[in-house]
């Protein structure tokens, strides 16, 4: 479990690396025209393809920081089964937090 979970988090940085530049060059580059206003990330998020990258983004972003998290407090040499318990916890928050935070993404597709 502890190397998926090495591999994973080296993973997830690398595609959050990738994903944050290529978030930043698309939302303030490519169509300079747009505002940063409602209206403006209303008419980006129509396309289907700003809006799953924005769900995978915060989707990763949850990941990396909670399985970071983890391997800090599995650092300080608890037993398997707290392990087990706060890896399960974890997960539960992760799910939460997405499905907390994926709505307001979809709130711009009814407007």
């Amino acid at each position: 479990m502890r190397t998926w979970a090495w591999i994973l988090q080296r993973a997830s940085g690398a595609v959050l690396v990738f994903a944050l530049g290529l978030h930043w060059v698309v939302q303030h580059h490519v169509s300079p025209g747009a505002e940063i206003t409602f209206a403006g990330v209303h008419l980006k998020l129509q396309w289907l393809l700003y809006l799953v990258s924005d769900v995978l983004l915060l989707a990763f972003a949850l990941f990396h920081g909670l399985n970071g998290l983890r391997t800090v407090i599995l650092d300080f040499r608890v037993s398997p089964s707290a392990a087990a318990v706060l890896t399960v916890v974890l997960v539960l928050v992760g799910l939460g937090a997405l499905l907390y935070g994926v709505p307001p993404i979809m709130a711009f597709l009814r407007g």
